[in-house]
């Protein structure tokens, strides 16, 4: 090969290296059109490694067949052939999405939030399954961990994206009686009361027979806005469940059987 060839692959070699790596760091940031967990934290590493166990031991009870995919064995190759099939695979990795994790830490540039994306079909379900084994076993399970909230769509922080994620979600609420709405705005211009009331109307309408209750409500949409983004998600008995607080919740029970 000549040495204008050699030159010609190895720029294309870089340029789709770079393209990898902002790919890659953009599937480490938290953004529109994913689903998860939401958590808050005292110390964040900790927590992160918390989670993992914790909805990784779950998750292996509820789809003991979802495997993440081993890697392929790497081929031997001549040197001019290894830099071509190189070249190659970071096109297509440019080209097509990053592949997910079953679990993976992202990034919410929010102190104290940590967010963990999902490929799990309902975060609700490993949610529950986590909280009542907790009720359960009445013994504490995490350390650094505070709350976690199953998060079933995100989107940009904008009231009209806002309300068009709700729509696809709150249908979850269906059969319950009363019904709160938990909005909080973290890093952003954003206004609480901007959400709420159209949020509500957009609840009423749905489910007119659905009753506000701000004590003790059946359910409630989560509506969490983190600078650009923003988290929502449907919880059951919010104030019953000490507000999904993993260590509140087996405190609580501790105290109870003492």
């Amino acid at each position: 090969m000549s040495a204008t060839g050699n030159k010609r692959k190895l720029r294309d070699k870089a340029f789709y290296i770079k393209s990898a790596k902002q790919a890659r760091r953009s599937a480490g940031e938290l953004g529109p059109g994913i689903k998860g967990f939401l958590c808050t934290s005292n110390r964040e590493k900790d927590s992160v490694r918390e989670a993992y166990n914790l909805l990784n031991e779950h998750a292996d009870i509820l789809y003991p067949a979802d495997k993440p995919e081993e890697a392929e064995d790497k081929k031997d190759l001549e040197i001019e052939d290894e830099l071509s099939k190189e070249v190659e695979t970071l096109k297509q990795k440019h080209a097509a999405p990053v592949s997910e994790r079953r679990f993976q830490s992202v990034v919410t540039g929010v102190k104290g939030c940590i967010f963990i994306r999902s490929t799990v079909e309902d975060p609700s379900t490993l949610v529950d399954a986590i909280i009542t084994d907790i009720e359960k076993k009445q013994q504490q399970t995490t350390k650094f961990l505070l709350r976690m909230l199953p998060i079933h769509a995100t989107c940009k922080s904008v009231l009209a994206d806002i309300l068009k994620a709700a729509e696809s979600i709150i249908d979850k609420m269906a059969n319950f009686k009363s019904f709160s709405l938990l909005v909080k705005v973290r890093n952003h211009s954003l206004k609480r009361d901007e959400i709420i009331g159209p949020l509500a109307d957009l609840v009423k309408l749905k489910f007119p027979d659905i009753k506000v209750d701000l004590d003790n409500p059946e359910t409630s949409v989560v509506v969490e806005v983190l600078r650009g983004v923003c988290c929502l998600g449907i919880v059951n008995d919010y104030s019953g469940r000490a507000k999904y607080n993993l260590i509140e919740i087996a405190q609580k029970l501790a105290q109870k059987t003492e």
